[in-house]
């Protein structure tokens, strides 16, 4: 019988895998993404500093004065009168086109009002005495002459003196302060006060160029130390804007040991690449990177590139042939003044541009305008400050990479609606370590201590206040003065409050005030009517019949006054709040404050003394007496004949 063929089977291939390639590339992706990431992010090494560099002439003196010398501002007659007959005669200028505003740059017509203005109603004599209102001095830096204004308190011993550098920008000067100058000056609910120094930088003003290249960004800020401890400070704060914020950055990540904090009007991170990835990211997925707040700002950025590549010609000139514009500035002041108050319209709005005035007037007056260029025309100083954009954009300073090295200096920033460069946040933390607070106003520009003094002023003293808590500083150093017992108190000026920003507030300070008392909260039904009525009572009524709004947030509805001080400081910010706020407090229960249990205790409601909701209001008047309440019903408008009782 025949065999039965066996069928052999094919042997079986084995499957392949594809887990292990892919994984594999996974972490190659990953691997090589991280490497780019770190390239990216990784801090270069700290530039070394020559804390001696000497700019002055040679030859060196072997035993400079290093002495401060008293220095006063002067506007001679032979300056004056040459400057006088330069004015009046001068050539005539192009007329300007039809209908262009300032968009071609200054209009000649506006120019020629301007300049018979600096010729025949500007008082030389009543602004040099202006400018000389505070002390100024000189001394000696590097080899060379450093002028500076220095502003010291007049205050008790017991309140502690702490020292603010303010710089200034190009085209500004130390003038652009003198009005911030009395709103920085010492508050009662401050247990601190500021000496203010305010420098003229190296070649700007009264303060003596360099004598050779190099004196660059890195350089200027050492200048800057160096005059700070020769003034006897070795620990202080620094704000600034424009070259002002890119010196006090550097200053800031340098010689972090002096610097106890940095508050910027201009807060920028310039050469980071990360900051070009998220910019270009956020136009994609905004959501992600920046607050919509100030998305307009940035976004489309062809809108944004296209106004900077207009506005920032100036910049490509002075960084490259900075002595043949300068001569041209030096020799006539016609020239200067377009020149320099040209910015002044368009970096404060540029909307400025459409009007034949430049609506320079309706952000400043031409004298405060023309004391500026004065201190530019008197010091000789426009060339040898414009020859800063080469040093401070030359490649080397770039490579120094200062950008990209962080600081743990603490940081806050205020961000004008038309300033020229806008960054969000998650920018600003790549360099900034402990960026703490943004201040985001729906309005100003560039000039910020010129144009908005009075909300610069107050961010800075809400920065100082939170440096000094970053430190461990407790709030305000004091401790709360013992509550009066709200059975037996008679006046709400008997209590003591904290303010939203941690300030200790003795409610005397209100003697003489008729007074609204309202609890608030930023997610009530009733929140929008209620805080824009309460803005147009504060806005009608502060000043013409000594009226406050004393606003305290509480939670205990609902959970509807949930956020931090932080918060709530953004939701005011946001609302422009220019009433008195305070901190989040308990008005009913063991828990309320002494000030709401004697709130309650004189002006019961009808159905108990207990606070329904949100929005109930207490009027106070001049002697600090509960004088009348009213339910969250009634809106604040309402109330102007019942408060009209007690003007």
């Amino acid at each position: 019988m025949a065999e039965k063929t066996k069928k052999l089977k094919a042997p079986v291939k084995p499957k392949r895998s594809w887990a292990i390639p892919i994984v594999l590339s996974s972490l190659a992706t990953v691997g090589a993404s991280y490497y780019v990431y770190y390239l990216l992010n990784a801090p270069p090494d700290m530039p070394k500093v020559n804390l001696e560099a000497y700019w002055g002439q040679y030859p060196m003196n072997p035993k400079p004065d290093q002495s401060i010398r008293p220095f006063k501002v002067e506007f001679s007659e032979v300056m004056i009168n040459e400057l006088r007959n330069l004015l009046l005669h001068r050539r005539p200028f192009a007329p300007p086109l039809e209908d262009v505003g300032f968009s071609y740059g200054f209009n000649s017509n506006f120019l020629t009002r301007v300049l018979d203005y600096w010729q025949n109603k500007y008082n030389f004599a009543d602004r040099e005495k202006f400018l000389n209102k505070y002390n100024h001095y000189i001394t000696n830096i590097q080899g060379l002459d450093i002028h500076y204004v220095h502003v010291r308190p007049d205050v008790t011993q017991d309140v502690e003196v702490v020292p603010l550098l303010l710089l200034h920008g190009w085209p500004g000067s130390f003038r652009e302060f003198y009005e911030l100058i009395p709103e920085l000056a010492p508050k009662q609910e401050h247990n601190f006060a500021l000496e203010l120094i305010i420098p003229s930088l190296p070649g700007f003003g009264f303060s003596q160029g360099p004598a050779r290249t190099g004196l660059g960004s890195l350089e200027m800020a050492v200048v800057m130390r160096n005059l700070m401890e020769r003034i006897g400070h070795k620990k202080y704060y620094i704000q600034g804007g424009d070259f002002g914020h890119i010196i006090g950055s550097i200053m800031a990540t340098v010689f972090p040991e002096n610097v106890l904090g940095f508050h910027s009007n201009m807060p920028m991170v310039f050469f980071h690449p990360m900051a070009t990835f998220y910019t270009l990211l956020g136009s994609i997925m905004p959501s992600l990177i920046v607050e919509p707040e100030i998305y307009d700002r940035i976004y489309p950025l062809s809108k944004q590139m296209s106004f900077l590549l207009e506005e920032t010609g100036y910049s490509h000139l002075q960084a490259t042939k900075p002595d043949t514009v300068g001569i041209a500035l030096t020799d006539s002041p016609a020239g200067l003044a377009a020149y320099i108050l040209e910015k002044y319209s368009t970096w404060t709005n540029p909307s400025n541009k459409r009007a034949s005035d430049g609506n320079l007037l309706s952000n400043f007056l031409l004298t405060h305008l023309l004391d500026n260029v004065m201190v530019y025309w008197a010091s000789n100083s426009i060339t040898t400050s414009i020859r800063f954009y080469v040093e401070a954009l030359g490649s080397r300073q770039m490579g120094y990479k200062l950008d990209r090295i962080p600081t743990k200096v603490p940081t806050w920033g205020i961000k004008f609606k038309y300033e020229m460069f806008t960054q969000p946040d998650i920018i600003l933390k790549l360099k900034y370590q402990n960026y703490l607070h943004t201040t985001i106003v729906d309005g100003g520009g560039h000039f910020a201590a010129f144009e908005s003094p009075k909300i610069l002023a107050q961010d800075v003293l809400q920065a100082i206040i939170m440096f000094r808590e970053f430190w461990g500083v407790s709030k305000e150093n004091v401790q709360d003065l013992p509550q009066p017992e709200p059975d037996m108190a008679t006046s709400v000026h008997e209590f003591t409050v904290r303010d939203i920003y941690g300030r200790t507030i003795k409610l005397d300070k209100y003697k003489g005030y008729v007074l609204l008392i309202v609890n608030v909260a930023s997610q009530c039904g009733l929140t929008d009517k209620n805080y824009e009525q309460l803005n147009e009572l504060y806005n009608k009524y502060s000043k013409s019949r000594d009226f406050r709004i004393l606003a305290f947030p509480c939670n205990q509805f609902n959970s509807q006054e949930p956020g931090t001080s932080k918060d709530i400081i953004k939701f005011m910010n946001k609302r422009n709040i220019e009433f008195d706020v305070f901190q989040k407090i308990e008005v009913n229960g063991e828990n309320a404050h002494p000030l709401w249990k004697f709130l309650k205790r004189v002006q019961s409601g009808t159905l108990g003394d207990f606070i329904k909701w949100n929005f109930s209001k207490f009027i106070v008047d001049k002697n600090g007496i509960p004088v009348e309440r009213f339910g969250p019903n009634v809106d604040p408008i309402d109330l102007e004949p019942h408060l009209g009782k007690y003007w």
